[in-house]
């Protein structure tokens, strides 16, 4: 389910389609795509994976959650040409950013990094694109 990006898709679209299927209400919709979706682990292999393969001079990295590590750092970490690539990987439509990860996000770009929240490869893949486009 939910496998590749479509711009087409618009979230409150797909849970009106399971309120239809199921007849059911929102919150049971929602509570049906959290069982079905993949968690954000699936999301971000394959996020990995495509940047490596698009940009392969660049250093991708999983940052790991420990008892030393900072809350609310992105998911995957690329370095590209002396620039920081953040992603933060939400599951699609029932991810969601929490405070700590959105003041995270505002501090790397103030400092001058790009930060994403992404669930798809083609997603990671167009914010590095679009800064290259403007560099």
């Amino acid at each position: 389910m939910l496998e590749n990006y479509d711009k087409r898709m618009v979230p409150a679209d797909v849970i009106a389609s399971i309120q239809r299927k199921k007849g059911c209400d929102k919150k049971a919709a929602l509570s049906i795509l959290r069982k079905e979706i993949p968690k954000e682990k699936y999301f971000q292999d394959k996020i990995i994976k495509e940047l490596k393969k698009a940009f392969p001079d660049g250093y991708v990295q999983k940052m790991t959650l420990g008892p030393y590590s900072q809350a609310g750092f992105p998911d995957i970490l690329l370095i590209l040409g002396g620039h920081y690539f953040g992603f933060e990987v939400k599951r699609p439509i029932v991810g969601s950013l929490s405070a700590i990860q959105g003041r995270t996000r505002d501090l790397l770009r103030e400092a001058g990094g790009t930060v994403e929240v992404v669930s798809y490869p083609e997603e990671a893949i167009a914010a590095v694109k679009e800064y290259l486009r403007g560099h």
